[in-house]
């Protein structure tokens, strides 16, 4: 596993990410549970799953949570997920979700404890996350979008950890991006890609400027996610002046 950047209690760490899990746990006052090939221990009568911290919780985490009780039908128990981050469409997946267990009776409500917002175990661990500079103009009716640069101080740790002494030195950012989705009619909540650019060879780099269609007043997403899969969004409304 390699290094991360972490700030815990105000102090900035270089750790591995299982040791951020033991802290986190601790932190949080959870049991751990060594004979559950699945679940990482209980809070209280609830089960807990954590989620890697080197990727936000995504709606794929929840489906895999979903399909792990659904092979345990006599589990009861409620869950609490603990994450590093979270995508934008985990609220509406955990509403429909604890909604449709609440009408129908059924157990297993999830909850999310979230490292960095969580009123009450919030800001004790947080990541560094990573950073998209990019611009917006209007030309010839459509949008050009660029992405100027890019840093992801996950990936620059990991590289100087393999480095020793030595100071990873990046010419071109595109070397930490591994795509770019662009949505043109972004909702907030669903993400619909209108381009995506994932270069097919290994040794290829996304061209980091592009042209689409957006009507005025629509919400223009990108989504540029690294190496490591974190995801960065940024959002501009599309306007007549850009």
């Amino acid at each position: 596993m390699g290094f991360s950047v972490y700030r815990v209690n105000d102090y900035d760490l270089q750790i591995q990410h299982n040791e951020a899990l033991n802290l986190a746990i601790e932190h949080i006052g959870i049991t751990r549970l060594k004979t559950d090939a699945y679940f990482d221990g209980t809070l209280g009568k609830r089960l807990v799953k954590v989620i890697p911290f080197n990727h936000p919780l995504t709606p794929l985490d929840l489906e895999e949570i979903k399909r792990e009780l659904g092979n345990r039908p006599e589990e009861e128990r409620d869950v609490v997920v603990v994450c590093l981050g979270k995508e934008l469409a985990i609220e509406t997946w955990l509403e429909d979700w604890n909604r449709n267990r609440k009408r129908t009776g059924l157990p297993n409500q999830i909850a999310v404890i979230e490292l960095r917002s969580d009123p009450k175990y919030g800001g004790f661990l947080v990541h560094q996350p990573a950073e998209a500079e990019l611009t917006f103009q209007r030309a010839n009716g459509k949008v050009i979008i660029e992405i100027t640069n890019f840093i992801s101080p996950t990936i620059l740790e990991r590289l100087k950890s393999q480095s020793g002494l030595l100071t990873p030195q990046i010419k071109d950012w595109r070397c930490m991006v591994d795509s770019v989705m662009i949505d043109t009619v972004y909702d907030g909540k669903t993400f619909n890609i209108a381009l995506a650019d994932v270069p097919e060879r290994k040794d290829d780099l996304v061209a980091g400027k592009y042209a689409v269609d957006a009507a005025q007043g629509s919400t223009v997403a990108v989504k540029v996610t690294d190496m490591l899969g974190e995801d960065v969004l940024v959002l501009e409304e599309a306007s007549n002046g850009r």
